[in-house]
């Protein structure tokens, strides 16, 4: 865990040390409480995994689509440095 120092006026930090005072925690727990409660929720490793799962699919469809069609995907290899600073190709 990280420790972060912010400073408030003195209005805002008697709300929170009044609603921490209601909630039996010191004001840092109470704080950190709230910001938790903001934070997006994180990805289980389960979701990580099916999201992965689902662009490699998605990858094999574009890969099978342009081989069935016989197109050459630009994405595949990477380019020279000679393909990377021509300009005049961009244009």
């Amino acid at each position: 865990m990280k420790t972060i120092t912010i400073s408030v006026d003195d209005e805002t930090y008697r709300y929170c040390q009044r609603n921490a005072e209601a909630a039996g925690i010191p004001v840092e727990e109470w704080v950190t409480s709230r910001l938790a409660g903001i934070t997006p929720p994180r990805a289980s490793s389960k979701d990580v995994e099916r999201q992965r799962e689902t662009w490699n699919r998605i990858q094999a469809d574009i890969d099978a689509r342009a081989n069935a069609r016989g197109d050459e995907l630009r994405t595949a290899r990477k380019l020279t440095r000679e393909e990377l600073h021509d300009r005049g190709a961009l244009r």
